[in-house]
Parts: C-alpha cells; sequence; structure tokens
C-alpha cells in the first residue's frame, strides 16, 4: 500500500505542478493536442491500441474492432458474445473457469495465482481477478477492440497472446440525454438497461448508468437440487471534470453483482467399468456403475445433445460481487501529454459444483470461496502532435491480494447422504493466501523516417514478486477420507500439515521493434517482431504448492491495411508466427488428493501457433455495412507429458510413467484451424419519419479438441447465426426490433471433459447460447 501512496502522490504532484506552470504562464501557442494528430477523416475507424487515438489503418498491429451498438442489437447479453464478430477470438465457458483464447491461446487454469495469456482492459485498466469477466451487460459500451499478438508492452501484465480492450461511453460535457434498452426473450429472458448524461457544469459532466438481467438455466434438472436462474445487477456512475482547457479528471466507480448459472454440465457418454479407488466392498451407497445407474433411473440419455442433469444432493451455487473505483488525470503540457490512472477493484465470489454427476451424495461438495482486490497505478508520457519521434513512456505498479478457501467433500458411498459426516480427499480446507507485487517501466518510439517509412521500437522490464502461503484446516464433521478408511473409521484427520509458503521474484524483458510502410495515403504495410512475457506464478494445489516459471513468447507478423474505392473498402490481412516457451498450462496430477487426482498448473515446454488473418469491412451505400473475417491457424504443442486419455494404448503414446504421453505435434486444445465470420448491418428510411434496420450475422468453426489427442473431447464444427429487425424514427429516439440468436438451434458443446467416477464417462457443458432464443426489444435516446 506504501508504494502505491508514493506512486499516487508523485503521479499527482507532476500533474498538479504542470498544471500550475501552465495556468502561471501559458504559451501563446497553446493548442489543442488533438488538431496536431494525424487527421481521421469520415469512415475511419478510431482505435486505442498504442495508447493514443489513431486510425485503424495507421496501427500496426491485427486488430478487430466490434462496435457496441451494433453486437447490443443482436440481443446479445455478455461479453463472450464478441466473439460471434471476432474470427480469432474464442471463448471457453467451463463452469467456474470462464476462459478467453486469441490465435488459438488461452490460460484454462483453476490456480487463483495464474493470470490469462489473454489480457482484458476496461477504460484503461487490466483485470487480473481470479476467475472474474468483467461487463456481463454491454450496457454503454462504445466499443471493444480485441489485439492480436502479445501487448504486454504498453497494456499492463501478461498478455502474451493478445488483449480484449473495452472502452465505454465518456460523459458528454454539455448534454442532457436519456438511453436505454429493454429486452424479453424466449426461455425466460428479461434485461433492462438505462443511461443518463447530466451536465453539471459547463465543464462537467456527470454520466449514470444500471441494469439488471435475468434468465433460466438452460440445462434441465431432474435431481432434486436446484439450479439458480442467472441474475445480475449493475450500476456504473463516471464523472468527466475539466478544470482548465489543459487538465481532464475522469472518474469511474462501479459495482456488479452475478449469481446463478447460465448452463450447468450433463453426461455426453456413460462409462464402463468404476475407476474409483474405493472397493466396493467399503462404499455401500455407491454401487459399481453408480453414476450409470443413478442417471438411467432418472432418464438421462447420455449424447452430444444430452441437457438433462441428475444433479442435485447439494444445490449448485454461483454468487459474484465486486466493485471498482478508478481515476484518470491527464495533462496537456503542450509539445506532450502528462496521463495517470490509478485504480481500485475487488471481488469476493463463492460456488459450488457437484463434482460425481449424480443425485448421490458421494462428492457432492466442491466449495469455493475466494475474496481478492488489485491496485493499479500507471503514470505516462506521451508526445502530442506528431514530429521526427513519437513516444509513449511510463512507469506502472501492480498489487494483487487473492485469499481463497477450497472444501472438497462427500459420502463417497460409505455411508448415506442423511448421516452428518462427510469425507474429505484431504485432511479439510485447503487455505491460499496469494499476494503479487509488480513494477514496470515501458517506452515505445515510433520514427517518422520519412512521410512513408516509419520505424517502431519499445521495451518494457517488469520485476514480479510473489508471496504464497498454503495450508490445511480441519473442518467440524469432515474426516480424511485415506485416514478413516485405513483406521477402520476410528480416526478421523490425519497429521495436519505446517503451512506451506513458496516465494517467487522473477524480472523479464518484453520488446517489440518493427516497420510501416505506406505504399499509398490510405494503405500501408508492415512487419513486427514482439518478445512477449508471462510472470511467474505458484500453482497450488491439495495442499501442495508447485512453481510455475515465467512464460515467454516470439512473435513474427507481417501485415496490410487497405482502404479502398474511396474508403467504402477496407481490408487487413496478417500472417504471424508465434512461439512459446514455457507455457503456463494445466496439467491433472494423478497423484495428488488421496490418489484421486487433481488439475493444477505447471510448464509446457513449449508450443507454436501460425497462421493467416484476413479482414474486411464495404460500405456501398449510405447506411449499409459488409464485414467479414477468416483465420486460417495452425498450431503444435512442444515436449509436454499430459496425463493418458480413456482408451488410449502405449502404441499410441501412453508409454510413460503416470501414465501419461508426450503431446508434442499435437494441436492445441480449443484451437479450430478455420473459423469465418460475416456480418450486415442496414440502416435505410423508409420515409419521411421511420426507417428500418437489419442486422446479421453468422460465424463457423472448424472442428477442435477440448483435451489433447483425446478423440471423445472432439468438437465437431458448427456455425451459429444471429439476426435483428427493426424499425425506429428517422432520429433514433426510439426503435422496436426482433431479434433471433442461433437461428438455426445449433447444439455444441462450451466444455467436454472426462468424468471423476466411471471409466469412459465423458461430461460438457451446452451453453446458453447453444439454444434458439427469439425475443424482442425496446429502445430510447433522448435528447432536449
Amino acid at each position: 500500500m506504501r508504494e502505491l501512496a508514493a506512486f499516487v502522490g508523485s503521479s499527482a504532484l507532476a500533474l498538479a505542478s504542470a498544471a500550475q506552470a501552465q495556468t502561471a504562464a501559458p504559451p501563446a501557442d497553446a493548442v489543442d493536442p488533438a488538431a496536431d494528430a494525424a487527421p481521421l477523416a469520415e469512415g475511419d475507424i478510431v482505435v486505442t491500441a498504442q495508447r493514443r487515438t489513431e486510425s485503424l489503418r495507421d496501427v500496426p498491429i491485427a486488430i478487430t474492432v466490434v462496435n457496441g451498438q451494433s453486437i447490443r442489437e443482436t440481443g446479445a447479453t455478455q461479453l463472450a458474445d464478441i466473439t460471434q464478430r471476432a474470427p480469432s477470438l474464442n471463448f471457453t465457458a467451463t463452469p467456474g473457469v470462464p476462459n478467453f483464447a486469441i490465435r488459438g491461446v488461452g490460460t484454462n487454469s483453476f490456480d487463483y495465482g495464474i493470470e490469462s495469456a489473454v489480457g482484458i482492459a476496461v477504460d484503461d485498466v487490466n483485470i487480473t481477478l481470479p476467475r472474474f469477466v468483467p461487463l456481463n451487460s454491454l450496457a454503454d459500451v462504445e466499443r471493444v477492440e480485441v489485439l492480436r499478438g502479445p501487448q504486454g508492452l504498453l497494456f499492463g501484465k501478461n498478455t502474451t497472446a493478445g488483449l480484449i480492450s473495452i472502452t465505454t461511453a465518456r460523459p458528454k460535457l454539455g448534454e442532457r440525454s436519456s438511453s436505454g434498452r429493454v429486452q424479453a426473450g424466449s426461455r425466460d429472458q428479461v434485461q433492462a438497461q438505462a443511461v443518463v448524461n447530466l451536465p453539471i457544469a459547463s465543464n462537467a459532466a456527470l454520466r449514470v448508468s444500471g441494469g439488471y438481467q435475468y434468465q433460466k438455466p438452460s440445462t434441465q434438472l431432474i435431481g432434486p437440487g436446484r439450479l439458480d436462474p442467472a441474475r445480475r445487477y449493475f450500476g456504473t456512475a463516471k464523472l468527466l471534470w475539466e478544470p482548465t482547457d489543459r487538465l481532464s479528471l475522469y472518474a469511474i466507480a462501479d459495482y456488479q453483482n452475478n449469481s446463478g448459472i447460465e448452463a450447468y454440465s450433463t453426461i455426453r457418454r456413460f462409462g464402463g467399468n468404476d475407476p474409483t479407488p474405493i472397493p466396493a466392498a467399503f462404499r455401500p451407497f455407491a454401487p459399481p456403475n453408480f453414476v450409470r445407474v443413478q442417471n438411467s433411473a432418472l432418464g438421462v440419455i447420455a449424447s452430444p445433445t444430452n441437457n438433462k442433469t441428475a444433479i442435485g444432493s447439494t444445490n449448485v451455487l454461483r454468487d459474484e460481487r465486486s466493485f471498482g473505483a478508478q481515476l484518470s488525470a491527464s495533462y496537456d503540457a503542450g509539445a506532450l501529454t502528462i496521463t495517470s490512472v490509478t485504480a481500485y477493484r475487488d471481488l469476493n465470489a463463492r460456488a459450488n459444483n457437484d463434482v460425481d454427476q449424480t443425485p448421490v451424495a458421494f462428492f457432492d461438495t466442491n466449495i469455493a470461496n475466494s475474496q481478492s482486490y488489485q491496485l493499479s497505478e500507471e503514470l505516462r508520457v506521451s508526445n502530442n502532435g506528431s514530429g521526427f519521434v513519437d513516444y509513449t513512456a511510463g512507469l506502472y505498479f501492480f498489487r494483487q491480494q487473492i485469499d481463497a478457501q477450497i472444501l472438497q467433500a462427500g459420502t463417497f458411498g460409505v455411508f448415506p447422504a442423511s448421516a452428518p459426516l462427510r469425507l474429505s480427499p484431504i485432511n479439510g480446507q485447503s487455505n491460499f493466501d496469494y499476494g503479487t507485487k509488480s513494477y514496470a517501466g515501458f517506452a515505445q518510439l515510433t520514427f517518422n523516417v520519412s512521410p512513408q517509412l516509419k520505424l517502431i521500437a519499445g521495451g518494457r522490464y517488469t520485476w514480479d514478486d510473489i508471496n504464497s502461503t498454503t495450508n490445511v484446516t480441519a473442518v467440524p464433521g469432515v474426516c480424511n477420507l485415506v485416514t478413516f478408511l485405513l483406521s477402520g473409521g476410528g480416526r478421523c484427520v490425519g497429521t495436519l500439515a505446517a503451512p506451506l509458503i513458496a516465494n517467487r521474484k522473477a524480472d523479464g524483458l518484453s520488446a517489440r521493434v518493427g516497420i510501416e510502410y505506406a505504399i499509398a495515403p490510405t494503405a500501408n504495410l508492415y512487419a513486427t517482431y514482439t518478445r512477449g512475457y508471462k510472470g511467474p506464478a505458484v500453482s497450488s494445489a491439495a495442499g501442495i504448492a508447485f512453481g510455475v516459471d515465467p512464460e515467454n513468447v516470439d512473435a513474427y507478423e507481417i501485415g496490410a491495411k487497405l482502404d479502398l474505392a474511396d474508403r467504402r473498402v477496407s481490408l487487413n490481412i496478417a500472417g504471424f508466427i508465434n512461439n512459446f516457451r514455457d507455457f503456463q498450462a494445466q496439467v491433472f496430477d494423478p497423484a495428488l488428493n488421496g490418489e484421486l487426482g487433481t488439475f493444477r498448473t505447471g510448464n509446457a515446454s513449449e508450443l507454436r501457433t501460425r497462421g493467416v488473418e484476413a479482414e474486411a469491412v464495404v460500405r456501398p451505400l449510405s447506411g449499409v455495412s459488409l464485414t467479414g473475417g477468416v483465420t486460417y491457424l495452425d498450431t503444435r504443442y512442444g515436449d509436454y507429458n499430459v496425463a493418458c486419455y480413456f482408451g488410449q494404448t502405449a502404441a499410441q503414446g501412453c508409454s510413460l510413467p503416470g501414465p501419461s504421453f508426450n503431446a508434442a505435434g499435437s494441436p492445441l486444445v480449443g484451437a479450430s484451424k478455420w473459423t469465418t465470420s460475416l456480418a450486415a448491418n442496414v440502416d435505410q428510411p423508409i420515409n419521411d419519419d421511420l426507417k428500418v434496420f437489419v442486422n446479421a450475422d453468422w460465424r463457423y468453426r472448424s472442428s477442435f479438441y477440448y483435451a489433447i489427442n483425446d478423440p471423445s473431447t472432439i468438437q465437431d464444427g458448427y456455425s451459429l447465426v444471429n439476426a435483428t429487425i427493426g424499425i425506429g424514427d428517422i432520429n433514433d429516439h426510439a426503435r422496436f426490433s426482433v431479434f433471433v440468436r442461433n437461428l438455426f438451434d445449433k447444439r455444441y458443446a462450451a466444455a467436454i471433459y472426462p468424468g471423476n467416477f466411471s471409466a469412459g464417462q465423458y461430461v460438457q457443458t451446452l451453453p446458453d447460447n447453444a439454444f434458439r432464443r427469439i425475443g424482442a426489444a425496446f429502445e430510447w435516446r433522448f435528447l432536449p
């Protein structure tokens, strides 16, 4: 805390000193810094991928831009829905561990201290809290930029695969307005959101937004338990104050409350022989093949389209509460702009899953609670206008604290569900205390060698300090499974190990060099090399700590950005090769949890992705736009030993201790070879007062694995189509529309993984978007 206070203090002092100097003696040639920037023409797509406002065409980074309004019109309700218009971006809705991947690379880890290789930034602030995806609602989102390839140089830390940068609407000075949307859809979906913009002075404005979402789970529960509907509340207040022509202060505070679930896991395929390590004689209340017996008795038919779950001995729980606040201060000092961004966010989360997939209380308690917060301060400077050298440089401080508690327990069939005693694979509750401090300095320079030629060079030095403490505490009414069985029920809890302390310190370098050449006023070619760095971590599982080494990537990219036919056609093409070393990946360790096994995070020696992306925007007429994209992706693991999958033979590689196999040469999990998308937006008047609008999109993914090389986890290729048609007044004061999501009701899995207690059993999650939804919406926008 003292480090942050000192950093914030120095930032505020620098801004205040500059403001005082400017007020005392303003230069005669003081001008708006935007006036000297490269002019933006009508039709240019604006991005801030290099921490300054630029045309998409002039940024030598592969970027997909998704307009907030266009995605809302399709009935989308959460950030993950932007994948429909970003072919290189994918989302895996694993229960409790949501995960984005860019160009096939993401970090799917159950560990609290492992940050994702795909960063998420909201209004200039990176969000790294564990198992949390901000902005479940897309209300008041202006645009989303998907930056592909390593972005850790300018955006916080650890973004080795890419970044999702979300920009929400800022308060508007001098404007009194309100807008909102009410949406209702099939399967009991309701959504309402509203935004109010109020001027509170000639140089200050307040913008307040809030909303509510409700929908029932798409999964059909036939057991005795409960799946609560998803409920989301959110509220945001933003204050913009410009006390002088040079100083701007922008404060944001928000609160999010998410509870319930949209979908839950179901059985895709029943297994055969019972692999449970507890002999059947010691578990009379869970006979062999109890998973199949219990589910079949309730009418569950396992299949890739099965949407029935028979869980129920314990209610499934999801509950998240998050508060965030930030202050951005920007001062125009003439030749340069000084910016300070100070941010805080916390998260309290609770979850419980039924592990055994039956109404039997075999392993029905999997409680995970966490309390976490993050603090960050970034101070940066950038030049105004454009000279021989354009630059952005800064200092960054980050601190995160995570406290988590995990309790896994059940009867394990040893006694009936009515018994007050529960058994745990370990001695009770695992407790994690995980703290991170990170310091960085960075700079990026662009040398404008000629009107056509630019050279780019930049670097970032990062130092990480991690402190981790793991221990196990006894819980009343919970016995250690192994101790209880080996003692014939005579002993309950074994010897509790002393707290395990594991600290890590490491430093790393991110870098970027490149060249950009304008072959015409609206056509640029570029080539870049980027070195990405993701800091070390400590993986905690079953009361044991494992060190995780830093992750590095060498990324090579060439591309072209072209605006053609008087800017009616935009074409962006990129080719890339990314070579990762010590990739932080999820592994299953069969020796943990009393040989029941559990997941932890380790390092794959290397992996490689390479491919080609192309995106185009066509504007044939006023009010008509067509966008499309295609990504070809080739991915391969290097040397990486993972647990064998069910049925894998020695001839298929299952010949290493564990048993395990070397995944070298295998495609990455979740990586489709081909992904394509198309979208159309039409907004046309039908008379002097009314107009009609149509919004549609289509996305296709080719087949991919959910587990390395496991043929039982292949998700076949599928397409999704969304469409909207509506009518509104010519000035958009009121609009009414009807929409359909997943028009052809295409079933697909958001996750496929082996079951725990039946050899050959596989479990899946069919997400809410795997089911058709038809609905209607009313939108309004009032100006004085």
